[in-house]
């Protein structure tokens, strides 16, 4: 991340909730984050051009100066016409005690590493004082003083906006105010009311109130009779409260407070507005309480005054002049074609809507419009805004709606085509305030018929070529194709011609007689871009189905072809492998990981897509024999066209260095922008697959013939294939070189924040799939995947930043398209701008019951693994868990470990091992039944889907660290090599054991180090190789890249420099067979891929449950009698974790007749402990070896 406080907050926020226990890791996999979007997106918005990309041309740019923003809280900001030089920070702490407090700063700012924050300038009368290095001239300096990981403000970032010329501020401990002066030296005041006038654009006041309490500073004596205070589900009403008035746009009322003349330490009042019940918890925008320092006020009479906005977390001490004035913000939203929604702005009359057709609209405060074509009137809107567009912009704060006039109305598709800007103007026709609005819900109301047209892109058929491009803000589009001269290879003749458009659809179209296939063609598009001006891009087409090199034009493809179809195509299908959603197993594997080290394929196809036909390869018959044992799916990180890795030629680095050096990863962050190797989280084109995977990207057709070639090749060892579908972001946006959608539609496919920047909580440019014709992309896409490309299975990166009803449509749609089933998988992380249902209905953990889409479970890997998915520091060593030793056997860095907390552990296992199932009952470690919804894990329920489909449990994925480097740091140091496999097999053994879809990291079944990488996404092949010799499993190959380690390597060096943890030969293959045995026994059984949540309500119970359990064993049984599939009458699986041998008496299992599972009796099983395992018939005892996972089954009676 960019910043310490966001990681800080991502940090937080996995601690408070774990609903985002998997956000960390997935943000920096997406090529990392951080700054503020806003200020990143106005940055793009406001004129990015670059100079060097040709396909861009600046047709009439903006008027110079047309954007001022005057606001009271920013006149004096630094500005690049008058930057801030300096920044000294003076700090005092109560004790007088500064030694190792730093400050630690980020955006305007220079940032340290957090171990190397800014260290004392100096100190004076007053404390100490850090001289910050500023990073920019302007904008905001965030900032926290700490002393390691001791935090001030209790943790909460602080920030300070940078004055022009030399910035100076005084801060005392605990207190958030930045002081321009000195505040021991200011005087005592003589203050005995602070007036608050408070202003909510929504005029609700009478659903907020106050929160006041003892100790705040508030005078209770002063309080009138009766009013009670500090009962949070109570607030006090604004109107109970002394000198309550109804002004000119606010309320004001008085709060008494304790004279600070009587105690210099009475310093400043303390409260919180928030929200009458139910919306108690609404703060009103504010993370921390009001604190008003007296300091920073003008007082009379013992009278001082604040003002207090809606949903803004200024304290002012001046009236604010809330006035603001830009033509490149979009602070306004369009709700539907006719009505626009204005925040922070009051109904008061009518608007005006200036527009002009070349961009040239001049604004100032106080100023007349100048530079526009002409206006049309909105009137204010007093009806009751359409409830679709209610709910679907309920984020959009509280302001004026205006609304077309009927008049007007027909003029609106060829307004949208000009830059449009909403005035506010005073009676003399001076600006007032001036914005421009988001366009989706416009667009989405005016071309609700683009949605249901099939053929967007280029498409042949019935003799003809037609390319369409649904572009309804555009003033022009031309095709400039390029197409070879017929009887001459090396010659080709590029024309552009222009397409015409529909009104009813917004489409551009134009039809070709011929087919055109292997064309190359780019869309010249004339259209106005906020804060740039009127441009012509040259943009390649978002449907686009073939790209030449470096995806820089699209290329016409007929996918239905014999061109584009290796031999047998036609008449291959996906293994019917997965009859059901609980059938499907998952091996997530990267295409250039699966052979870019393995000699056994030729060096050409080393990294590529044809690697999967080379069906003698270690890597094939490796999948091949997963695929005996019962894997169904292979996983493939993003295949489609990815921005991350040159197409051009690429690098690849030959570190060396001893197993705990640095140089290995210098050498690889040397060469990471241009070497072979990214997870490719970053889409260019959703729907052509990547060229560097290709043999040639010279060769258009080259990526889709050997792409299909790999998924016959799979398909032919028995493997169904799956991929990953990155639809909620881009790589870019804007004007920048590698943006599509935003060139074609400027400001539609992004997710835009409450200015109109592009959300970037994902890592990059947020796509918006609640926008139709963006949910439309996203479908038309996966229908191309799952039916031209066969494709089984789709995992959904960050999906619940998707609305659940685009993914159930899409769902829907592939199954028509295909005519079979596709599962649909995903991240349901819920945070970001659209966390918690602030936007839409989400897809994501908790919302996706009965959806039959199946979301990750964070609950069993943390439980499994220990901490959480992106621990840190000491926590990567104490936060044992489950099956590395939590409290029976810990490591050195353990404390606090009890075997109350290890059963904890246990149950939320056994919730997953019954596959989460809301409705299930089971005894917990507390002695109470309850249903799994009924336990809480911080803050979900243990129990959160309906049907079994709707989980996915793992342990391991590509995300964070891998499983065996997790253990690396958490199993006591001198474990042995064989024990080290032993938990890696324990860990999948649960998770094979659980109830739902089936998800594992490839290599987990070959102790896959990446030598303590926790984030290898851009970390080369060197940290991500793959060894299917298992010889090595890549463990010791260097430090981890500092990129995202460099805090732990103190922990990490020992580990690697320590040959007793890296395994040798016999420990990698025997984990892999004893892997390949666990499959073996899931396969056997549907009693281990039960098919309904009342299968598993009915056939599923845990033994050994309840206070009284044996803490280290896991033991559930299955009742098959009557069960299709089941192949046995009963089925129990014990999983003993500890390091010791377990004797265990079940009595409800005696007399039954149970004996080890065929697979641990076969000659080849791989784990010979597990054969020694015993049951007394009579007794039900069993006799557990240590760490040691044991099925036994009692065999089906004859039928009679």
């Amino acid at each position: 991340m960019a910043t310490w406080g966001r990681w800080l907050g991502c940090q937080a926020r996995r601690a408070t909730t774990a609903l985002v226990l998997g956000l960390c890791g997935l943000i920096a996999a997406c090529g990392g984050g951080g700054g503020d979007a806003g200020a990143q997106a106005q940055a793009v918005d406001g004129g990015l051009v670059a100079a060097a990309d040709t396909s861009v041309a600046l047709l009439a740019g903006v008027p110079a100066g047309a954007a001022a923003v005057p606001d009271q809280r920013i006149a004096a900001a630094a500005t690049p016409a008058a930057p801030a030089t300096s920044l000294r920070v003076h700090y005092r702490r109560a004790d007088g005690n500064h030694a190792g407090w730093q400050i630690h700063t980020w955006n305007a700012a220079q940032s340290p590493n957090w171990n190397a924050g800014w260290n004392a300038a100096g100190s004076d009368d007053f404390g100490v004082y850090y001289d910050v290095p500023l990073a920019a001239g302007s904008g905001t300096v965030g900032f926290l003083f700490h002393l390691g990981d001791t935090k001030d403000n209790g943790g909460a970032d602080q920030s300070h906006v940078l004055q022009s010329g030399a910035n100076e501020i005084w801060r005392l401990e605990g207190d958030s105010t930045n002081y321009t002066s000195n505040p021991r030296l200011l005087p005592v005041p003589d203050i005995k009311t602070v007036r608050v006038h408070y202003k909510r654009f929504d005029g609700a006041y009478s659903a907020w109130g106050l929160h006041l309490w003892n100790g705040s500073g508030l005078d209770v004596a002063a309080l009138p009779a009766g009013l009670q205070i500090d009962r949070w589900n109570q607030p006090v009403p604004l109107s109970a409260m002394p000198g309550h008035a109804v002004g000119d746009g606010e309320v004001v009322f008085d709060i008494p407070v304790l004279n600070p003349q009587g105690d210099v330490n009475r310093s400043a009042l303390e409260f919180i507005i928030h929200g009458m019940p139910p919306q108690e918890n609404d703060n009103d925008g504010r993370d921390a309480n009001i604190r008003v320092p007296y300091a920073s006020l003008t007082v009379r009479n013992q009278l001082g005054h604040i003002w207090l906005v809606e949903r803004d977390a200024q304290v002012y001490t001046a009236a604010p002049d809330l006035r603001q004035v830009s033509t490149t913000d979009a602070r306004a939203v369009w709700l539907n074609r006719s009505l626009v929604k204005w925040p922070r702005l009051a109904a008061s009359g009518s608007v005006r809507l200036y527009h002009s057709a070349t961009g040239q609209i001049r604004l100032g405060l106080d100023q007349p419009v100048q530079g526009a074509d002409g206006f049309i009137t909105l009137d204010a809107f007093t009806g009751s805004v359409p409830a679709a567009d209610a709910q679907r912009f309920k984020w959009v704060a509280s302001g004026a709606v205006f609304q077309v006039r009927p008049a007007d109305l027909t003029r609106l598709p060829a307004l949208h085509q000009q830059q449009l800007v909403l005035v506010q103007e005073d009676a003399t026709g001076r600006v007032q305030n001036a914005t421009t609005a988001q366009i989706a819900g416009a667009l989405d109301d005016l071309y609700t018929a683009a949605e249901a047209v099939p053929d967007l892109g280029a498409v042949v058929a019935g003799g003809s070529t037609r390319f369409k491009l649904w572009a309804p803000t555009a003033q022009a589009v031309s095709v400039v194709l390029t197409t070879p001269v017929s009887g001459s290879p090396l010659l080709s003749r590029t024309t552009t011609e222009p397409m015409t458009r529909d009104a009813a659809t917004g489409i551009w179209q134009l039809s070709k007689p011929g087919n055109l296939q292997g064309a190359s063609y780019r869309y010249q598009v004339q259209v106005f871009v906020r804060g740039v001006g009127l441009v012509r891009n040259l943009v390649t087409d978002p449907y686009a189905l073939g790209l030449t090199q470096g995806g820089q034009q699209s290329v016409v493809v007929d996918l239905q072809s014999p061109a584009t179809k290796p031999p047998g195509w036609d008449g291959d299908l996906p293994p019917a492998t997965v009859a059901a959603p609980a059938d499907l197993s998952i091996y997530e594997l990267h295409v250039r990981d699966f052979s870019a080290s393995d000699a056994s394929v030729p060096a050409a196809r080393r990294g590529k897509y044809l690697a999967f036909t080379e069906t003698q390869s270690n890597g094939m018959r490796h999948l091949a024999a997963l695929a005996q044992a019962g894997l169904t799916d292979v996983h493939l990180l993003p295949v489609f066209d990815i921005a991350s890795v040159s197409e051009k030629g690429c690098t690849t680095p030959a570190p060396s260095g001893a197993p705990d050096s640095s140089s290995q990863q210098a050498t690889v962050a040397a060469t990471a922008g241009t070497d072979c190797f990214n997870w490719g989280y970053d889409p260019h084109h959703f729907s052509t697959p990547d060229g560097s995977y290709a043999s040639s990207t010279a060769d258009p057709l080259a990526r889709i013939v050997e792409f299909r070639r790999m998924v016959q090749a799979l398909h032919g060892v028995g493997l169904r294939v799956g991929m990953d579908m990155v639809y909620n972001h881009t790589t870019a946006s804007g004007q920048n070189s590698n943006s599509v959608l935003d060139k074609v539609v400027p400001g539609y496919y992004h997710r835009l924040n409450g200015s109109g920047g592009v959300e970037r909580s994902t890592c990059c440019e947020n796509t918006a799939a609640e926008n139709r014709m963006m949910a439309k992309l996203m479908i038309d896409s996966a229908v191309t995947w799952t039916r031209d490309y066969r494709i089984s299975s789709l995992r959904f990166d960050i999906m619940g930043h998707h609305p659940r009803s685009v993914m159930e449509a899409l769902k829907a749609r592939v199954k028509v398209a295909t005519g079979r089933e596709v599962q649909i998988v995903g991240e349901g992380w819920n945070f970001g701008e659209v966390a918690n249902g602030a936007r839409f209905v989400q897809a994501e953990m908790l919302s996706l019951n009965g959806s039959g889409i199946g979301s990750f479970n964070p609950l069993i890997r943390d439980a499994v693994r220990g901490g959480g998915c992106c621990d840190s520091g000491h926590a990567l060593v104490s936060n044992q868990g489950y099956v590395n030793g939590f409290f029976y056997d810990p490591n050195g860095s353990a404390a606090g470990q009890s075997r109350g907390e290890l059963m904890w552990q246990a149950d939320r296992i056994k919730a997953s091992l019954a596959g989460s199932i809301r409705s299930f009952q089971m005894q917990t470690s507390w002695d109470a039944v309850l249903r799994l919804e009924q336990i809480d894990v911080g803050g979900i329920p243990a129990g959160w889907v309906l049907e079994p489909g709707e989980v996915v449990n793992y342990v391991e994925n590509h995300d964070n660290l891998t499983l065996f480097d997790n253990n690396a740091y958490r199993l006591p140091t001198g474990t042995s090599r064989e024990d080290r496999a032993r938990v890696q097999i324990l860990a999948n053994a649960i998770n094979t054991f659980s109830q739902g879809v089936l998800y594992f990291h490839a290599g987990t079944d070959t102790l896959r180090s990446k030598s303590l990488d926790r984030n290898s996404y851009d970390s080369g092949d060197w940290f991500n190789r793959l060894d299917w010799t298992y010889a090595d499993n890549n463990f010791g190959v260097g430090l981890p890249p500092a990129r995202d380690n460099a805090d732990n390597w103190p922990l990490a060096r020992p580990l690697l420099a320590n040959p007793l943890i890296k395994p040798g030969a016999a420990e990698i293959a025997w984990t892999r067979d004893a892997f390949r045995d666990l499959l073996r026994i899931r396969q056997s059984s549907t009693l281990l891929r039960l098919r309904t949540a009342e299968d598993i309500k009915a056939r599923l119970s845990f033994l050994n449950t309840g206070s009284g359990q044996e803490p280290t064993v896991l033991v559930g049984r299955l009742n098959g009698v009557g069960y299709p599939g089941a192949n046995f009458d009963e089925l129990v699986y014990l999983i003993n974790v500890d390091k010791t041998d377990k004797q265990l008496t079940l009595p409800a299992l005696a007399g039954r007749a149970l004996e080890l599972h065929p697979v641990h009796t076969a000659a080849g099983a791989a784990d010979r402990r597990a054969a020694l395992a015993g049951f007394d018939r009579a007794t039900g005892r069993f006799s557990l070896p240590a760490r040691t996972a044991v099925v036994f089954v009692a065999r089906s009676a004859p039928s009679k």
